[in-house]
């Protein structure tokens, strides 16, 4: 393309490919100017509880923005997780991300671990996880496992593709069960892992080519 003078840089055309470019330099191939896309970056949070999701501090609660690096300050979260709630959280420098997963048409999975206090009653709970409405709110059908329970504790796996204001804990509220314990464990194709508490990590390659695939998908 050089030598059929096809390419110009900053007004000029280009007769050696001995040319050094940057991202601030305007390039036209056959009169169509490149624009450059920043890279798009996905990190895992793992959110502690007594944390609140908010970039900005409201009151005298810690807020997650306070538990990461000032270079990932301006970046977005996806998966917001109340005040006593723990686990993934994902937080990302594009806002096209961030609405992919938090919209309930593109169907990305979110898994809970949730122990609940009281006399559990399956058939209740089978029956509500077909969806159901409590206190004039549509609630959509959710997946479940019963992972064990001592003495009225009960651990249980949860599947949720929408993600309501409190939905979990309406759930069960339904009920009669109190949630004790709330930990996220994925959310779409991300997963919590080995991550502590607080700490952070970026997403593997593995889980973002699953993210974009089903993107993909789900689009066309």
């Amino acid at each position: 393309m050089i030598l059929k003078n096809k390419i110009r840089v900053n007004g000029k055309t280009i007769l050696s490919p001995l040319c050094f470019v940057d991202k601030n330099d305007e390039i036209y191939i056959d009169s169509k100017k490149i624009s450059f896309q920043k890279k798009i970056e996905i990190l895992k949070l793992y959110k502690p509880i007594n944390y609140i999701c908010s970039k900005r501090k409201q009151d005298k609660r810690k807020i997650i923005y306070e538990l990461i690096s000032t270079k990932y300050k301006n970046y977005i979260f996806a998966g917001r997780l109340d005040i006593n709630s723990e686990g993934l959280i994902i937080l990302t420098n594009s806002s096209k991300v961030t609405q992919n997963l938090e919209n309930p048409k593109n169907k990305f999975k979110r898994t809970y671990h949730v122990k609940v206090y009281g006399d559990l009653n399956l058939k209740k709970l089978k029956e509500k996880s077909k969806g159901f409405i409590y206190k004039n709110i549509r609630y959509k059908s959710f997946n479940y496992k019963i992972l064990g329970d001592v003495k009225r504790n009960t651990w249980i796996e949860l599947d949720l593709f929408e993600g309501k204001k409190n939905e979990i804990r309406q759930i069960f509220r339904s009920i009669n069960l109190a949630v004790n314990k709330l930990k996220r464990i994925s959310y779409g194709p991300f997963r919590l892992d080995k991550l502590n508490p607080a700490q952070i990590n970026i997403a593997s390659a593995k889980e973002i080519s699953f993210y974009e695939n089903h993107i993909r998908k789900i689009q066309r």
